[in-house]
């Protein structure tokens, strides 16, 4: 119930009578259960000692709490303060609670928590930081809630989602993110998910142990794993069926393809003890998994131990060499596959050590083409698996990205027909709409025809890092859908293949589901304003710095052009003479970019006041985090691509001398760049590269059979090659996806992208002195001798290459490049617009 709700004086009387009761009922306070003792774990974790005493979670029936509206309907949540007449300690060993947080299911009481940091002790948990540790050492109250009779009662602040999943992540996030965490990494992220609600996730980690033990059963030899499992980075695309193998032994000339497939068993094992992990805490939380089901993708040794068997190779993927694809397969109509996924599933499920779902991952077809497109045949697919699901699992829901529907093969034709092949065999499903604000499927798909789903925000693709958002589409969208398809529009979630950036649009998406789907009225400068003043605290959010957010969520994040994805810079890109690319991931920014830069010259003067102000605060990390993060789009987005202008200009000309200043200037602007963001943890390919590489200690499961003497300087080189390659050449050869998954990361543009640019400038030069053309073969030739070199090379042998810093000194870099750059940004901007 928000303030300020109208409500007759006779609904006004029964919540005093409720709230008398629930006083009267917190004056003693019952001791944590098995259920709540998790949550009382992540405030000890995450906040001050203080704080450890403050909540009482109680799970609550269904009719205890008032919803907030009629379909807002699970997990209700309350949060007020508890009578001052209870008793001074109590007998749980966390003393007297001053906070009431009542819920029906525990992902309930994580989003009242939540509430109470957010409304009443004005702080959150976020990517790139906290402002936990500026928490006063008295709990502040829950505010009171004032009806229309401007009577203040303590019926609590109320609040339920109108539909029952919110979940998080995509299936290549594993991939792009989450590759190289520890536990305490992933410790992190699950309080982070249980604050925002988030009630379902994808349990991906370890899924090769599983399939490895499975194949192991069949006959399949280790020998055969070696052409058949990927490198870390890449296991997302090897589960659904793009690609197989890997090719870090060929990059780096390190070991042979032997040493490769031991690092990967070790690997394969490490992830495995780091899954139990994920999933003793998922269970802690009531967070439901989906779990890996078998997807008919095998050994092409498969072949041999079942040559009657229907076992095929699928379709070639984004122009991989036809080792690393054209993946081997079990037709899901064929007997096998049928036997194949019950015994998988058994597997699985003995191996979890009691852990359970009845939601299932599979992806038959993700971006492949299937072996029969007609309508009768698709339906014939899905009907088959859905009755082998239902075999194994009673209660079984076949979970599926949407976005296999995106691919030229298919249309709602056999789209339906599809979908209700699994409704006709009896069967559950829910689909993820992948990209909901870009690329939506639901709406031309007719809601995915009774299958239920979820509307997602993807914002990023290849967890790219540039400022984007389409918040006039993300606030409507999701009630549009909800609206048409009501009974069937089950979810709400992020599914960004990246993390820590755009911040706000993610935090608000979580929001979504708690509010009246039939007057959802989000007042998003509001929110905005709220969200800054949690994020860097009263004396960091001045009405300055606020207005410099708010035209922020005007421009970078507010696209109003149709553009399906954000932007990369030049800088990232192949260098060329004609650098707009207005397709996928292109090159050309929507927003007003003089706005932009007044935004960020105002956030800058800010937060170096904000710092050298006298009571010497320290700025949020936060904030350290956006003065980067909005510099890094102002000098790679703005001057970066205007300078380029110039020497292509110059070269135009055929002027030598103003190659050399332009090119001159060019690199002093990646370079400015690149000493920014490697002092950033964030933002530093140092930081992904020490990831990767202490990710070798993690530790194994019992009974592991990794050799005693076991290559530990091979193996980190196998994990450094596999972080380098993914955000390099995304591949064995730089060919279809190269750049794809590209960072404007400090450390990766000093060492792959401005040699690049060295070599593009020393061509122009030598192109204007011989009175000729650029020559692009000659270019790309010593690029790609530039590149391979690269792929082999160890974080550290480079001078000066070194992990980042804590990131307090780009504050004073940020300061630097302001006075350097802002007066040019401008002038810059000026001339665009």
């Amino acid at each position: 119930m928000a303030k300020g709700t109208t409500r007759s004086w006779s609904s006004s009387l029964a919540l005093v009578a409720v709230a008398v009761v629930a006083l009267l009922n917190t004056t003693a306070t019952a001791a944590p259960t098995a259920q709540t003792q998790s949550l009382y774990g992540l405030v000890e974790r995450l906040l001050p000692k203080a704080y450890h005493t403050t909540f009482d979670f109680q799970i609550v029936s269904e009719s205890a709490i008032p919803l907030s509206s009629p379909k807002n309907k699970y997990d209700v949540y309350r949060v007020s303060n508890v009578a001052a007449t209870a008793a001074d300690a109590s007998a749980t060993g966390h003393g007297r609670p001053t906070v009431l947080i009542e819920g029906t299911t525990l992902s309930a009481l994580g989003v009242g928590l939540k509430y109470y940091l957010e409304q009443a002790a004005q702080v959150e948990l976020t990517w790139s930081g906290s402002r936990f540790n500026e928490l006063p050492n008295q709990p502040p109250r829950v505010p009171d809630q004032e009806l229309d009779s401007g009577n203040v009662v303590t019926t609590g602040h109320v609040h339920g989602s109108f539909v029952p999943w919110r979940y998080y992540t995509n299936v290549v996030t594993f991939g792009y993110q989450f590759a190289f965490w520890d536990w305490s990494r992933w410790e992190r992220e699950l309080d982070w998910m249980m604050l925002n609600g988030v009630n379902q996730l994808p349990a991906m980690v370890g899924q090769e142990y599983v399939l490895r033990e499975f194949f192991r059963s069949l006959g399949v030899k280790d020998a055969d794993f070696s052409s058949f499992f990927s490198g870390p980075t890449y296991q997302p695309w090897q589960r659904m069926g793009n690609m197989q193998g890997s090719w870090t032994y060929k990059l780096t000339g390190a070991g042979t393809e032997a040493d490769e497939l031991a690092y990967k068993h070790r690997w394969i094992d490490s992830q495995w003890a780091l899954q139990q992990k994920i999933l003793a805490r998922l269970d802690g939380f009531n967070i439901t998994s989906v779990l890996p089901a078998f997807q008919g993708f095998v050994p092409r040794a498969l072949k041999n131990l079942y040559p009657q068997a229907d076992i095929r190779n699928s379709s070639t993927w984004s122009g991989f060499p036809i080792q690393y694809t054209n993946v081997t397969y079990v037709e899901p109509t064929d007997p096998l596959f049928a036997k194949l996924l019950i015994d998988y599933l058994k597997l699985q499920d003995k191996l979890n050590n009691g852990h359970r779902s009845h939601l299932y991952l599979l992806d038959l077809y993700n971006e492949l083409i299937p072996s029969c497109l007609t309508e009768v045949c698709l339906k014939a697919i899905s009907t088959a698996v859905s009755k082998t699901l239902q075999t194994a699992d009673k209660d079984a829901v076949w979970v599926m990205q949407g976005w296999f529907l995106t691919a030229p093969a298919w249309n709602p034709a056999r789209g339906k027909a599809y979908l209700e092949g699994i409704q006709e065999a009896g069967g559950k499903s829910f689909v993820y709409d992948l990209a909901s604000d870009s690329v939506p499927v639901w709406d031309s798909y007719d809601g995915f025809f009774g299958s239920d789903f979820g509307w997602s925000v993807i914002n990023n693709y290849g967890a790219s890092q540039g400022l984007f958002g389409k918040l006039s589409e993300i606030t409507v969208l999701p009630y549009t859908a909800f609206a048409q398809y009501p009974n069937h529009l089950r979810g709400i979630g992020v599914t960004a293949e990246g993390i820590n950036n755009n911040e706000f649009i993610y935090e608000l998406t979580y929001t979504f589901p708690w509010v009246n789907p039939d007057q959802p009225a989000l007042n998003i400068p509001k929110r905005l304003e709220q969200f800054i003043q949690r994020r860097y605290g009263p004396s960091g959010a001045t009405p300055k710095v606020q207005q410099a957010w708010k035209l922020l969520s005007e421009t970078v994040w507010d696209s109003r052009t149709k553009k399906e994805t954000g932007s990369k810079s030049y800088i990232e890109k192949p260098p060329a003479l004609n650098m707009t690319d207005p397709g996928w991931l292109g090159t050309v920014f929507w927003y007003n970019k003089t706005t932009v830069v007044h935004a960020w010259d105002t956030l800058v003067q800010s937060g170096v006041a904000e710092r050298n102000a006298p009571h010497g605060r320290p700025l949020p990390k936060s904030y350290i985090f956006d003065l980067v993060d909005t510099t890094r789009e102002i000098l790679l987005a703005t001057v970066f691509p205007s300078v380029h202008g110039s020497l292509i200009a110059a070269y135009n000309r055929q002027d030598v001398v103003q190659i050399r200043t332009a090119g001159r200037q060019l690199l002093e602007v990646a370079n400015d760049a690149d000493r920014l963001l490697s002092s950033h943890p964030l933002s530093s390919f140092g930081s992904w590269v020490k990831e990767a590489r202490a990710s070798s200690n993690l530790p194994l499961p019992a009974g592991s059979t990794t050799p005693s003497t076991f290559n530990r300087n091979g193996f980190q080189q196998f994990l450094e090659s596999n972080a380098r390659n993914l955000v390099t050449w995304w591949g064995p050869e730089p060919a279809g996806l190269a750049d794809y998954g590209s960072k404007q990361w400090g450390g990766l543009i000093s060492s792959y992208y401005v040699p690049r640019w060295q070599l593009f400038i020393a061509q122009l030069e030598l192109a204007a002195q011989q009175k000729r053309d650029f020559d692009p073969v000659a270019f790309s030739a010593l690029v790609s001798k530039h590149e391979t070199a690269w792929q082999a090379q160890r974080w550290g042998d480079r001078n000066g290459e070194s992990w980042a810093s804590n990131g307090y000194d780009s504050i004073d870099i940020v300061r630097q490049l302001w006075v350097k750059y802002a007066a040019l940004a401008a002038k810059i901007a000026a001339s665009e617009d």
